[in-house]
């Protein structure tokens, strides 16, 4: 089996760590998977100490996962991060047409089937007709089972390589066409009112880099959010716990 790839350390704290997940790595394993490599494992191999994840990414997404490093934290942490922000960066299907930020409230089920209020900010950062894509910011305001995932799909712009809730058919011409394998997700930001504000970005990996800067829309969404320009995370060799520098200030969105 491949060696697990690891999580390159964005931001640490008071009882807190924040890495950058990469793509296709569990956040952390399951019954299904109890041999597979996951970011649990790989970051308390890479701080020497247990950690408790405070929410998930799914396995194909990318980017800010939040971990508490003491078991006494992990409660009123949770609560903090409830009271944040998360921000994602979706690569979507079409070209999403309304230069308005939108705002889609609609109910979902959650993981054990209880429907509940979902609501979501999505603004368009950049997009074309030829490839029909484009790139989103979304903003959650609730935090339910596969939300930015059903709520860009519910307006008609489902996520590229999403196998649950996207456009099989233009999910393999993706694929063929640019070697798109995975989730087109990433959560670019938390922001968490905790001891000390936890307030981190992580910058693109490598595949998106790559892909999104071959498009058509790149430098639309550059002017649109700068901070796509940072160069991409690279994640560390195993053994090495490769802190990402400080990143610049961002302009407020």
């Amino acid at each position: 089996m491949a060696r697990a790839p690891l999580c390159a350390v964005l931001a640490e704290g008071n009882g807190w760590i924040v890495v950058a997940k990469p793509p296709n790595l569990l956040t952390h394993r399951n019954d299904f998977t109890p041999r597979e490599p996951a970011a649990v494992q790989s970051v308390r191999d890479m701080i020497g100490k247990h950690v408790f994840p405070i929410h998930r990414l799914d396995r194909g997404a990318s980017g800010c996962l939040l971990f508490s490093t003491e078991q006494s934290h992990t409660g009123a942490l949770a609560a903090a991060f409830a009271e944040g922000q998360k921000t994602y960066l979706a690569f979507v299907r079409g070209n999403f047409v309304s230069r308005e930020r939108v705002f889609i409230d609609r109910p979902m089920a959650d993981d054990k089937g209880i429907v509940r209020e979902a609501s979501s900010w999505v603004t368009r950062l950049a997009g074309s007709d030829e490839p029909r894509c484009s790139l989103l910011h979304v903003a959650p305001e609730t935090g339910r089972y596969h939300q930015v995932r059903r709520h860009v799909r519910d307006l008609t712009h489902p996520i590229i390589g999403d196998g649950d809730h996207g456009d099989h058919r233009q999910n393999k011409a993706w694929a063929a066409s640019h070697g798109v394998t995975r989730l087109g997700l990433h959560c670019a930001t938390l922001s968490v009112p905790w001891l000390e504000p936890i307030e981190v970005r992580c910058p693109l990996f490598e595949d998106h880099d790559r892909l999104f800067r071959s498009m058509p829309w790149w430098e639309e969404a550059l002017a649109a959010m700068p901070e796509l320009g940072l160069p991409p995370v690279v994640v560390p060799r195993r053994g090495a716990a490769q802190v990402v520098a400080p990143l610049p200030d961002s302009p407020e969105e």
